[in-house]
């Protein structure tokens, strides 16, 4: 009998993988990250049968992802990049700089689209993975140009992260800010999809060198191809051109998302036909000019010529009568239609919501940020929620380049009557305008955060500002403001049981008094009896209550004792844990506590 053959594991080593696709060990780890392929971790019988009784930590795959690289179209370009890569460096060696040139421009090159589209099957895939791909375009975007991570690559990634604020800004999708030491974290609703990303600080950024680089321009290259796809879909469903326009002088200025132009590709379709502009009208009239000046100039066409063209005048003229005659019968046709009139006009209209500028947050706010404001972060933020900004710094170039003008005799007039706030981060203010409010940049997130305008008192310049929490906080996250709430509840609650439990005592008093003068007109022995009874009765009432609230604590402390020993093994390790946890809250608040008093004394 022939022995049946073991059927192979569903696991494969990294090497045993490598070997299998032919393929460099970068090569292999950039293609898994591209397809999204990670090892796996064996645990168990597994990890034995696998590892075949070695000790040693290895890395394995399942061997139907291998297989399933095995199939894909990138792997023959990256054999077909080795082959270039052989042959440009023979040109340049045998100094055939010709031969290298024409090697160079036929370069094997690639798209990820095919990848993005298998990844992610629906929209919503996409917008759901997108937090990591913004986080990591954000980091490339700050990062200085050196010799592994080119102005290409910065400029690109710096480019894909304005047209994504820009979008958030324009459609007003903004919801939650925090400002931390490692930077701001945003998010936004997108499609029902929270989506949080980081930016860093436009602090100078020191590279570590410990850093592989080709895996992290590997994921840039994966996330770069996303994004695009993703603000293409954004941008064409909220009918706008992509990629949008650049205002040059804003962005070689201040920058930002304002010099982005995003227009309307609705609006531009239907005016085209509608409208005509001067200079569109005076060419079409210089060129109907030109052309007869160059007929008249020719020389005059024979009569063949002149029997051609009545041809084509009476072809044209037949073919406009005989699409009136189609247009006359379709419109009798229409016309012998039945027509249905409404029972109820109006009857079957459903009222929508209105969403339009009232209400956001800052709509009919005019912000003035001052010089020592980043404007970025500001302008990204009050945009978001519907205001309006004017920069100091952005003044200070139209001032640079009215001086320039002086010859044109041009000059800058800039309305702030309109200016509503004034964002300042100084510690004193040397002239205050008449009718605007100041105010310190975190009342703009507390605001975003908290989903109202908050009172502008308590962050005016100079003063100390609350604390600035997360609003991604869990609920036993320290929260000093709600501790105050709570020791002013506690302190009424006590006032008033001791308000009662001194109104009961004079009840108490009043009723036993009573008591003593009915007890006195009866006889002595029923007085005897009776107080007897009464002592009996009222002794153990007032201990009753004394001694209720310990004897609840008691009974539930004996409860919990009796579940405790009713539970397993197991969910009393758990029990143990989370109790655990509690009280680790618990003692980090009252250190939190404690410090906040000693800063307050």
């Amino acid at each position: 009998m022939v022995k049946k053959r073991a059927s192979k594991g569903g696991y494969v080593t990294r090497t045993q993988a490598v070997r299998y696709l032919q393929v460099s060990l970068a090569d292999f780890r950039r293609l898994c990250i591209l397809k999204g392929i990670y090892p796996r971790d064996l645990t168990g019988k597994t990890k034995k049968k696998v590892q075949k009784g070695s000790t040693k930590p290895i890395t394995a795959y399942y061997r139907k992802d291998i297989q399933y690289l095995a199939h894909e179209p990138i792997l023959n370009k990256f054999r077909e990049h080795k082959i270039f890569a052989r042959k440009l460096s023979r040109a340049i060696g045998r100094g055939d700089l010709d031969n290298a040139k024409r090697i160079d421009r036929n370069r094997p090159r690639y798209t990820l689209d095919h990848i993005i589209k298998e990844r992610y099957p629906t929209f919503v895939d996409a917008l759901g993975d997108l937090d990591d791909a913004l986080s990591t375009l954000f980091l490339f975007a700050m990062m200085p140009a050196n010799d592994k991570v080119t102005n290409r690559v910065t400029a690109d990634a710096e480019r894909l992260t304005t047209e994504w604020m820009a979008y958030i800004a324009r459609e007003h999708l903004l919801k939650k800010v925090f400002v931390s030491i490692k930077g701001v974290y945003y998010q936004a609703t997108v499609k029902g999809q929270d989506i949080t990303w980081v930016v860093p600080h436009k602090f100078p950024q020191n590279v570590p060198s410990d850093i592989d680089f080709r895996i992290m321009l590997t994921f840039l290259e994966f996330y770069t191809t996303l994004t695009h796809f993703v603000l293409y879909k954004l941008y064409t469903e909220a009918n706008l051109i992509y990629p949008p326009s650049i205002n040059l002088k804003r962005e070689n200025g201040v920058g930002g998302i304002g010099s982005f132009i995003l227009q309307s590709s609705k609006s531009d379709v239907l005016s085209k036909p509608s409208k005509i502009s001067e200079s569109e009208s005076n060419s079409n009239l210089n060129s109907k000019s030109n052309s007869k000046s160059n007929s008249k100039s020719n020389s005059k066409p024979g009569k063949s010529g002149k029997i051609e063209i009545s041809k084509a005048l009476a072809a044209d003229k037949n073919q406009a009568e005989d699409s009136t005659n189609e247009s006359d019968e379709e419109s009798e046709e229409e016309t012998n239609l039945d027509e249905f009139s409404a029972a109820a006009e109006g009857g079957d209209l459903l009222l929508q919501p209105k969403f339009g500028d009232e209400e956001h947050l800052f709509s009919g706010m005019t912000f003035f940020v001052g010089r020592e404001v980043p404007l970025d972060l500001v302008e990204f933020v009050v945009l978001s929620q519907g205001g309006s900004v004017i920069s100091e710094s952005a003044l200070d170039e139209l001032i640079d380049n009215e001086d320039e003008n002086v010859s044109n005799h041009a000059k800058v007039e800039v309305d702030l009557s309109k200016v509503t706030h004034q964002i300042c981060d100084r510690p004193a203010l040397r002239n205050a305008v008449v009718g605007r409010i100041y105010v310190q940049p975190q009342w703009l997130f507390d605001s975003v955060n908290s989903s109202k305008v908050l009172d502008h008192s308590a962050y005016a310049p100079g003063e100390s500002l609350p604390p600035h929490l997360s609003p991604w906080g869990d609920r036993g996250v320290y929260n000093p403001e709600e501790d105050e709430e709570d020791e002013d509840v506690e302190v009424a609650e006590d006032d008033e049981e001791e308000v009662e439990d001194v109104a009961e005592d004079v009840v108490e008093a009043e009723d036993l008094a009573d008591e003593a003068e009915a007890e006195a007109e009866a006889e002595a022995e029923a007085e005897t009896k009776s107080k007897n009874k009464s002592k009996s009765q009222t002794k153990p009432k007032k201990n009753a209550q004394k001694e209720k609230p310990k004897q609840l604590k008691r009974k539930s402390d004996e409860e919990k004792e009796l579940r405790k020993t009713m539970m397993s093994k197991k969910q009393r390790v758990l029990y143990d844990k989370i109790q655990g946890g509690i009280d680790k809250e618990e003692e980090r608040k009252n250190t939190l506590r404690k410090k906040r008093q000693q800063l307050k004394n």
